[in-house]
């Protein structure tokens, strides 16, 4: 600070002034808080443009985090999926053997109940912490419930061995790789039409002359051949359990009406009536209604193969006839 002088008149000369402590200290303040208000803005500038160190790091945590869980969502979702097919499978298998549904489904909560973590930003990180937990309750009870079903399966197969013979349980044609599964029971584009028709059966694409198999024992019921329509096709009645499986589009045959067949048993080859690809059209009626034919693999398929077919046939729009 410079210093400053005033003429003393009756001295003759200048003298200095030594300012005042309540101007100096006036000074000093107003120099803090221009100094104070230029740093903050300083700060705010840098902080809304640039981030820190810190920030980064942490930035860069959070879109792991996000990532993680969107991870999590999706497989969760996945295995709610796997869980909710094999629910079905199981369920189908249990009233087909003992006619009688498994057990109560209090546990079959649908996975929007419980919600998702696409919204996640909405909530806190204790939220989002106990709707994680919420989701793990949901599957390890699921996961239970199934486990008790197949443990329930299992113990009472022995008992039910003679009528396991006659429901349809196996697919129609080899199959081990699950490739040939095509579109199953439902609303499918019709190949001719280019439109929605339902689907009263399965498809599986395997070449001409691929072996065709009964999926359980019974009796023929129909033999029927045609050049046209669903070509050569074979009907089989499993007995008194109400069942019975159709076999379309065939090339040969190797049984006739009335004749006793066995699970396993070749009872002709696949063809291609001018069909869109050669293969074979499989049904399976239970008591007259349309069944699904993916609900009845449960003699060969293991959950994992069982998931994969299941894929498979739902990505699959169109049908084959």
């Amino acid at each position: 600070m410079a210093a400053k002088y005033r003429f003393n008149p009756e001295l003759l000369q200048f003298e200095g002034v030594r300012p005042s402590i309540k101007r100096t200290a006036k000074r000093v303040f107003i120099l803090l808080v221009t100094s104070f208000l230029i740093a903050a803005a300083y700060y705010f500038v840098y902080s809304f443009f640039f981030d820190t160190p810190t920030e980064r790091a942490k930035k860069r945590e959070n879109t792991n985090l996000k990532a993680q869980l969107a991870v999590l969502n999706d497989k969760y979702i996945q295995l709610e999926k796997v869980i909710n097919d094999i629910s079905v499978r199981d369920t189908n298998i249990y009233r087909a053997i003992f006619e009688a549904s498994p057990m109560s489904v209090d546990l079959l909560v649908s996975v929007e109940n419980i919600g998702n973590y696409n919204d996640m930003e909405r909530y806190t990180d204790k939220e989002i912490a106990e709707r994680t937990n919420t989701h793990l309750s949901y599957v390890i009870n699921r996961a239970n419930r199934e486990g008790k079903i197949m443990r329930n399966l299992m113990s009472a197969l022995e008992e039910k061995k003679e009528e396991l013979k006659f429901i349809p349980s196996i697919q129609p044609v080899e199959n081990k790789s699950l490739a040939a599964a095509g579109a199953s029971v439902g609303m499918r584009i019709n190949p001719y039409f280019k439109s929605l028709k339902l689907h009263t059966g399965m498809d599986f694409a395997v070449p001409v002359g691929t072996d065709v198999i009964a999926t359980a024992d019974g009796t023929v019921e129909d033999v029927r051949y045609s050049l046209k329509g669903a070509g050569n096709r074979i009907i089989i009645d499993h007995g008194e359990n109400t069942y019975e499986t159709r076999y379309l589009y065939l090339n040969e045959v190797y049984i006739k009406k009335g004749q006793k067949v066995s699970r396993g048993q070749v009872i002709g080859k696949v063809g291609n009536l001018g069909m869109t690809v050669p293969h074979l059209h499989y049904e399976v009626r239970k008591d007259g209604k349309i069944a699904d034919p993916l609900n009845y693999f449960f003699m060969e398929l293991n959950p994992k193969e069982y998931e994969r077919i299941v894929a498979i046939s739902v990505s699959n729009g169109q049908s084959l006839d």
